[in-house]
C-alpha cells in the first residue's frame, strides 16, 4: 500500500491500490513528465509569447511558464534516486514556486503545489488535478474566464468524469485496472478544448484574434503528462523522448501549437501589442513586483496569503499569491502584482515580513518587448530608485532598504532576472559578487558584470543607454545597427566622479567636485536628509557650473547618506 506521508511502498499490508495501472505519483513518471513538459515549453515559448495579450500584452507568458517549470525540472533532476513520487512532486512544486516568473508562472507554480499536496495524501489522478485547479484559482485575487484557470478547471472536471465512468465498470474497465492514463488523457483533451474556446471568453483575446497564452501553456504541460503516463504503462515502448509526442486525440503527432493557434482563430497578428496595447484594459499597473516571503509557520499562516492578496489588490491588479506552510516549520509564499504604486506595494511586502524575510524582490517595467540583443539587471538597496531603474529598462533586484530582512542575492536569483530581460546578452550592475546561476539553461548567452559599486553608477549607466533599451533589436533583416552596450556604459562611467557624504556636508562636497567643465550632477538622497537640501545643492551647482544640470533622486533608504556624481564634458 502507499504511505500517504512518504509515498514509500510496503509489503504484506494489503493490496496495491492500482495493481495493474500506473499512478501519477510513480517516481519514474514524475521525472519523465518534468523533462517532457520543460522540453515542450522550451520549444513553444516563442509561439506562446507571440499571443500573450492578457492580463497585459507584455509578450512573455511562454518564457515565464518555461522559466518556472524548468526550475522545477532542475530540482527534480537533482533529487536523490530513491526519492518517492510524492517527494518529487513536492520538490517540483517548491522549486517552481521559488523560481516562478510572471503572473502565469506564479499560477502554474500553485497548480503544481495543489498537485503535490493531493499526492502526499494518497489521492487518485482526478483528485490530484482537482486540487491543482482549486489551488490555482484560489491564488488569484480576481480570476477571469478564458484563461489558464479555465483550462485547469476543465481538465479537472473531465478527469473526474473519466474516473466516475471507469468506477461504474467492472474488471478491466475499473480505475484500478486502467490506471491514470484514461483519466489524464481526458483531462488534457478538455484543457485543449478550453484553450480553443478561450478567444470567445475574453474581450482582449477576441480583439487580438488569439487564444489565451496561459491556457496554451497548460495544454503542453498536460500533453507531456499524458505522454509520460503512457510511457510508464506496462509494455510501453522504451526509449521514447518524453514530451515529444501527443496522444491526446489518439495520434502520435508531434506536440505543436500551430494547430491550436489556427483552430477557428482570426487571421494571426505579428505583434499583439498593435491590436491590444498595454494598458488598454484600464489596468492600474505599469510595473511588475514579485517577491518571496518566508515566515515561521503558525496557526495564522493560512491567512497570510489572503491578507497579501487583499492589500496588494488595493494598490494594483493581476494579484496572485501562492504558497503556504511547507511542513518544515516555515511557510513560503510567492507574490505578484502589477502596480503604479510601487512604494506602497513594497511597504506591504515589508510589513508582511516583520517576523520573517523577503527574497527575490524583483521589479520590471511591463512594456511589451520582444527578444533583443542586450538587457540590463540592476541590483540596489534603494527602494526609491527601483521604479526609476525599471522605467529606464532594467530588471531590478532589491537587496535591502525596506525595513525588513532581505536575503542576500543568490546566483540563481541573478540568473532568473537575466532571463527575465528577454535578451541574449545581459549587463549586470551592482551584483557581481552574487555571480550568475542557470543563465545558460534559461536562454541567456552571456552575462557581463559591470563594476558598479554604488547606485549612482547604475543610474548613470542606464542613462547612458537611454532609448537604446531594448538594445539592438536585431530581427535578422540587418535593419538595426549593432550596438556595443558594454562600451557605451564604460565610456559613461569613465567620465563619472562619485563622492559619498552625509546631510548638509554634501554642499561642500559638490562645491569641491563641480567646476566649469561639469555638464551634469546627480544627487542620490537618503530619506532623512534636510528637506531643503535639493534647493541648496542647485544653488551651489549654479554658482560652480551655471550650464550644468542637476538630477536629484530619492533612494528611499533610511539615514542621511548622500551620493554625489559629477560628469565632465569630454
Amino acid at each position: 500500500m502507499t504511505d500517504v506521508d512518504s509515498g514509500s511502498r510496503t509489503t504484506g499490508s494489503g493490496p496495491e491500490p492500482f495493481p495493474a495501472g500506473v499512478r501519477l505519483e510513480d517516481p519514474g513518471l514524475v521525472r519523465a513528465w518534468t523533462r517532457g513538459a520543460t522540453a515542450a515549453l522550451r520549444r513553444e515559448r516563442a509561439a506562446i509569447d507571440r499571443v500573450n495579450v492578457f492580463p497585459v500584452a507584455d509578450a512573455d507568458t511562454g518564457t515565464n511558464l518555461y522559466l518556472t517549470f524548468s526550475e522545477g525540472d532542475r530540482a527534480v533532476a537533482g533529487a536523490p534516486a530513491e526519492a518517492t513520487g510524492p517527494q518529487l512532486l513536492a520538490t517540483l512544486a517548491r522549486a517552481a514556486l521559488l523560481g516562478a516568473r510572471g503572473n502565469s508562472g506564479v499560477i502554474l507554480s500553485e497548480w503544481l503545489r495543489g498537485l503535490a499536496v493531493a499526492a502526499r495524501r494518497g489521492a487518485g489522478p482526478a483528485d490530484l488535478l482537482t486540487r491543482a485547479a482549486t489551488s490555482a484559482r484560489a491564488a488569484v485575487a480576481q480570476p477571469a474566464d478564458g484563461t489558464i484557470l479555465t483550462a485547469a478547471d476543465a481538465a479537472a472536471a473531465a478527469a473526474r468524469a473519466a474516473e466516475r465512468s471507469l468506477e461504474t465498470g467492472e474488471g478491466p474497465g475499473s480505475v484500478a485496472a486502467a490506471g491514470a492514463l484514461p483519466v489524464v488523457t481526458a483531462a488534457a483533451a478538455a484543457a485543449r478544448t478550453a484553450a480553443r474556446a478561450s478567444r470567445d471568453e475574453l474581450d482582449a483575446l477576441r480583439a487580438a484574434g488569439v487564444l489565451d497564452a496561459g491556457a496554451l501553456g497548460l495544454v503542453l504541460v498536460l500533453d507531456a503528462l499524458v505522454v509520460a503516463t503512457a510511457g510508464a504503462e506496462p509494455g510501453a515502448e522504451p526509449g521514447a523522448e518524453p514530451g515529444g509526442v501527443s496522444v491526446v486525440d489518439g495520434s502520435m503527432d508531434a506536440v505543436n501549437l500551430d494547430q491550436l493557434l489556427d483552430a477557428g482563430a482570426l487571421p494571426p497578428v505579428t505583434d499583439v501589442s498593435d491590436v491590444w496595447p498595454h494598458g488598454a484594459e484600464g489596468g492600474t499597473g505599469g510595473l511588475e513586483l514579485m517577491f518571496v516571503l518566508t515566515a515561521p509557520a503558525s496557526a495564522a499562516s493560512e491567512t497570510v496569503a489572503a491578507g497579501l492578496r487583499a492589500a496588494l489588490g488595493e494598490v494594483g491588479d493581476s494579484v496572485v499569491v501562492v504558497g503556504g506552510d511547507a511542513g518544515t516549520g516555515t511557510a513560503v509564499w510567492q507574490a505578484h502584482v502589477h502596480t503604479d504604486h510601487l512604494d506602497q506595494a513594497l511597504t506591504i511586502a515589508a510589513e508582511a515580513a516583520r517576523e520573517g524575510s523577503l527574497a527575490q524582490v524583483h521589479v520590471r517595467h511591463l512594456e511589451a518587448v520582444h527578444q533583443h540583443e542586450w538587457g540590463v539587471v540592476a541590483a540596489t538597496s534603494a527602494p526609491g530608485l527601483a521604479a526609476e531603474l525599471a522605467h529606464a529598462g532594467a530588471v531590478v533586484l532589491l537587496t535591502g532598504g525596506l525595513g525588513s530582512t532581505v536575503e542576500p542575492l543568490a546566483a540563481d536569483d541573478v540568473g532568473r532576472a537575466a532571463a527575465s530581460t528577454g535578451a541574449r546578452r545581459v549587463l549586470l550592475l551592482g551584483a557581481s559578487d552574487a555571480g550568475v546561476g542557470g543563465a545558460a539553461e534559461l536562454g541567456v548567452d552571456e552575462v557581463v558584470a559591470v563594476p558598479a559599486p554604488t547606485d549612482l553608477h547604475a543610474v548613470v549607466a542606464l542613462a547612458a543607454l537611454g532609448t537604446l533599451l531594448p538594445i539592438g533589436l536585431p530581427d535578422g533583416s540587418g535593419a538595426a545597427p549593432a550596438v556595443d552596450a558594454r562600451a557605451a556604459v564604460d565610456d559613461a562611467l569613465a567620465a563619472l566622479t562619485v563622492v559619498e557624504t552625509q546631510g548638509a556636508a554634501a554642499l561642500d562636497a559638490l562645491r569641491d567636485a563641480a567646476g566649469p567643465g561639469t555638464t551634469l550632477a546627480t544627487a542620490l538622497l537618503d530619506a532623512d536628509v534636510p528637506d531643503d537640501l535639493p534647493d541648496r545643492l542647485a544653488a551651489v551647482l549654479a554658482e560652480r557650473a551655471p550650464e550644468a544640470e542637476l538630477v536629484v533622486l530619492a533612494t528611499g533608504r533610511p539615514g542621511d547618506g548622500v551620493h554625489l556624481g559629477t560628469e565632465e564634458d569630454a
